[in-house]
């Protein structure tokens, strides 16, 4: 009978250990699921966010990435579409977007995640519209468009018929991308004369 509860307790024992341990393994899955599906989302929902902000299209997009009550109240937005915004002088081409996921957290069975990141635009490409080239002569406005506003965000997404969606959107650092200087264009050199 001795040998038997040995026996017995060597597979209990190995039994418990093999459930702890392929416990923390899918945990482990799901949290690292979790956590790409969220880069994901923060990555290409931010640079559409950007996108429609400088060109005022594709807005409807948007609806994929946010939550409704969010894209109603982002101030950013209001502006990007109204007449104020500082990229309505502008035919923007492209511009470059950089997300940098700085932390998040998830647990598997819960619908809320919060998440850190570094949000910047370092680049816009864009030109002048024609109808207002006066006011770059005049020095109103310049030939190339204005810097982005970058900085860290605190994040907050719920997911939603099983897709995140981000929900909130708090700026904690501003990070000023440098103003770009505006490219001279070359003017045309004298033939040298012919002896």
């Amino acid at each position: 009978m001795k040998y038997v509860r040995r026996f017995m307790w060597f597979i209990a024992s190995r039994l418990l250990v093999f459930t702890v341990v392929v416990a923390v393994l899918i945990l482990a899955f799901y949290l690292s699921m979790n956590a790409a599906n969220i880069y994901i989302l923060l990555s290409d929902g931010m640079e559409l966010r950007t996108q429609v902000i400088l060109t005022r299209e594709g807005g409807e997009d948007l609806h994929n990435f946010f939550r409704d009550d969010f894209l109603y109240a982002d101030e950013a937005l209001n502006v990007g579409y109204s007449d104020e915004s500082p990229y309505a002088n502008y035919d923007i081409t492209s511009f470059e977007s950089d997300v940098t996921l700085e932390w998040v957290w998830s647990w598997p069975w819960e619908d809320t995640a919060q998440a850190t990141i570094v949000y910047r635009v370092p680049e816009i490409k864009g030109t002048i519209l024609s109808s207002k080239k006066s006011l770059v002569e005049s020095g109103v406005l310049s030939s190339s468009p204005p810097a982005w506003q970058g900085g860290r965000y605190r994040m907050t997404l719920y997911r939603e018929k099983g897709q995140w969606k981000i929900a909130g959107m708090t700026q904690t650092q501003v990070i000023l991308e440098p103003t770009p200087a505006p490219t001279a264009t070359p003017a045309p050199t004298p033939a040298p004369a012919a002896s």
